[in-house]
């Protein structure tokens, strides 16, 4: 049995690496043009999305205190780091999978399992790393925007790379049933309220919030597509779509 999954291991290891080299010619464009055919249904999804979950992510933020929201979201970033260094490995990010898994490794050890960044402050930032990139980098298309309910927005690559990623989470997958996807769950949970306190943020500041949060989205992730190919972030500001 044990030769049998070694054998199948090897298949995919080999089967991986050949998609890797295969693509590796294949034109990638990390300036991603904004495409939107589906504006009104998604700016409905939007309010729906804001009717549904900002009371929601309000009653979390005042039922929790500051302090104890730190800790679940660093403890949510330290159990993400898996994930993410193994799409910097399939991505052939080499040298940021190494300073993922040192900050997985200094953060569990030394943060009491991750409820603690002291890797960041000790010269190993959070690395950027997710199935979405990992498409772009195999030379997936990204497809068109869209609003997502409850996770609001992606292209169609990214919000097919981030089922994905939750689906094979390594932490989940390690935890079992009984924990594994209740953790994950969470992890899910906790972005999403982080995400629309800071979208609760902006609404209060934007005259079209939507357009707002969409070039929001494109600009962040123009950025990490050129991390994923190694190259230097840039990063546009919404507003203006000047660099910064």
């Amino acid at each position: 049995m044990r030769g049998a999954e070694r054998r199948v291991g090897g298949l995919i290891a080999c089967g991986l690496a050949s998609l890797v080299s295969a693509c590796a010619g294949v034109p990638r464009d990390p300036s991603l043009p904004i495409d939107d055919p589906n504006e009104q249904f998604n700016r409905r999804i939007l309010a729906v999305n804001q009717v549904v979950l900002d009371p929601v992510a309000n009653v979390v933020k005042a039922a929790t205190p500051a302090p104890v929201l730190n800790r679940l979201r660093d403890l949510n970033d330290n159990t993400q780091e898996p994930r993410i260094f193994a799409n910097d490995i399939l991505q052939g990010r080499i040298g940021a999978a190494g300073v993922t898994l040192g900050r997985f490794v200094f953060n569990s050890t030394f943060g009491l399992g991750g409820l603690f960044d002291v890797a960041t402050p000790g010269g190993l930032p959070k690395q950027s790393g997710d199935f979405g990139q990992t498409l772009f980098v195999w030379g997936v298309t990204p497809g068109p925007f869209v609003e997502r309910p409850y996770f609001g927005p992606a292209t169609l690559r990214d919000s097919f790379g981030e089922y994905v990623d939750l689906a094979g989470d390594p932490v989940g997958w390690a935890l079992g049933l009984a924990w594994g996807w209740p953790a994950v769950a969470g992890q899910a949970g906790l972005d999403a309220e982080v995400h629309l306190g800071q979208w609760k943020e902006a609404e209060n500041a934007s005259i079209d919030f939507y357009s707002f949060l969409r070039s929001d989205y494109y600009q962040a992730r123009r950025a990490q597509l050129r991390e994923a190919l190694g190259l230097p972030a840039v990063v546009e500001s919404p507003a203006t779509g000047s660099s910064r």
